[in-house]
């Protein structure tokens, strides 16, 4: 059995370029049970939708697996539907954070999709096809954490109970052979990085979040971290790391027991890390410690500059928190990106006005400014639809579901396109108060087909309808 693993192309912006984690998973286990599995991802090669169904019919996949998120499942899905044209015996499967979110409504809006795959994959996606290859689809319902069609309704089977930390230490190391040779110079450049997960789930309740990977914290041993590291810079020349955790610099033992491993094994002295943490973990000690293990660049979500904003978001720190961390996080020399948020549940224009100062006062070296989306499975979402907190839904399109190119909400006081002047003031704001000429000028031209999609973005949609192979 043949199966095609893919992310649909960029539907307003390129800003990132790095290999999709959970598809390296599926196709590492994938290969473990004997499937013949490929990844395309659209995004990482810069592939339009006109190429990416060519590269995927070409392979003649038995099967069209696809991860996507809620701006884009109706491209996803379109994708799997022109495919299944070309390939008519082949099984569509969607995975990833929308059919998390709504797992028989997502197979009801689209067609396309024969089976769905809620929660995490790997498990579920090797019993699913180890059923499909046996012929035994009468024992489906049997297979925990899968949605399909069955006569003329959609089953939900039962959840599937998230990994344990043993049973993520034992996942095989996500196979990037579709992104980069195995060689040991694949990694060595400059810029290169590999991205990796140590652990998943946050227990946090940010009003915000989904938090598509469960809501307990696992983590994988100290040990786990440290060989998958030294693999990557035996098997790839790796010496920069990408920890894509939601959560991976805490004040915990475990994480406290990873950073000192990488420091015992050496590890720190062949490589950097780059990850996340939260405004309320930071502190001098653990900071420091991050520090000598090779820490560089750190990125927290501030979100909001009112302390009542942050309240109604149940954040669990204040302004001043913010304050004091960013500048221990400056203070030991490690780059520091900062997130916000505009249009909070209750949000005010003056609230706005302070985020957007807050965000010019603390200067760090990059920001990232959404408008608030609400994406299904958070209280966002049943706040908008309710049209509680001053929120008004303007679009139930899917595609509009996005922090940077969306029109799908709006609070009582403050216009969506308010809010959107208010997002450019931010970036306009940051860089031109603080003097970051440089910085303006490198964030210009390394994002500036983002940048030009988010200011024009009918000029895309005028060269998609008038030559699709070259949008």
């Amino acid at each position: 059995m043949k199966i095609a693993l893919f992310t649909p192309p960029s539907t307003y912006a390129d800003w990132y370029h790095f290999p999709v984690i959970g598809l390296g998973y599926l196709k590492a286990v994938l290969k473990k049970h004997g499937f013949d599995a490929k990844v395309f991802d659209a995004r990482y090669h810069g592939l339009n939708e006109n190429q990416l169904i060519r590269e995927i019919t070409n392979f003649q996949p038995d099967v069209i697996g696809v991860s996507t998120m809620t701006h884009d499942i109706t491209q996803g899905a379109k994708i799997v539907s022109e495919i299944k044209k070309i390939c008519p015996n082949s099984i569509g499967i969607v995975g990833g954070c929308h059919i998390t979110a709504l797992p028989e409504k997502t197979l009801q809006e689209f067609p396309g999709f024969d089976y769905g795959i809620y929660g995490e994959g790997e498990k579920t996606i090797v019993e699913l096809l180890t059923a499909l290859n046996n012929s035994t689809e009468s024992k489906l319902d049997s297979v925990e954490g899968i949605v399909y069609r069955k006569d003329q309704s959609i089953v939900v089977t039962n959840p599937r109970m998230t990994m344990s930390s043993d049973e993520l230490d034992g996942l095989p190391y996500p196979d990037f052979d579709d992104y980069f040779p195995k060689h040991r110079k694949s990694l060595s450049g400059k810029n290169a990085q590999y991205v990796m997960f140590t652990s998943r789930g946050c227990p946090f309740n940010c009003v915000f979040c989904m938090r598509v990977l469960g809501k307990k914290l696992r983590r994988r041993s100290p040990e786990s971290v440290c060989d998958e590291m030294e693999y990557a810079i035996k098997e790839f020349g790796a010496h920069n790391f990408r920890i894509r955790d939601e959560l991976f610099l805490l004040k915990s033992k475990s994480s406290i027991a990873t950073l000192e491993l990488i420091i015992k094994k050496g590890i720190s002295k062949k490589a950097v890390w780059s990850g996340q943490t939260r405004i309320d973990f930071v502190t001098p000690e653990l900071i420091d410690l991050a520090k000598h293990s090779g820490c560089y660049m750190l990125g927290i979500g501030v979100e909001s500059g009112d302390d009542e904003i942050l309240k109604y978001s149940m954040r669990g720190y204040t302004v001043d928190d913010v304050r004091k961390a960013v500048r221990i996080i400056k203070n030991a020399n490690i780059t520091l990106g900062t997130y916000y948020i505009l249009g909070h549940p209750n949000e005010t224009r003056e609230s706005v006005k302070k985020t957007v100062d807050l965000a010019v006062e603390l200067n760090t070296d990059s920001i990232a400014v959404g408008i608030m989306v609400p994406y299904p499975g958070t209280q966002v979402y049943e706040m908008a639809k309710r049209g509680e907190a001053g929120y008004r839904l303007l679009s139930s399109n899917w595609e509009d579901f996005d922090k940077y190119g969306s029109r799908c909400l709006e609070l009582e006081g403050i216009s969506h396109d308010e809010l959107k002047r208010w997002q450019k003031k931010a970036m306009i704001d940051f860089y031109i108060k603080n003097f970051k000429i440089k910085e303006i000028l490198s964030f210009l031209w390394t994002k500036r087909r983002g940048i030009i999609r988010f200011l024009f973005p009918f000029l895309f949609k005028k060269l998609s309808t008038d030559n699709p192979d070259k949008a």
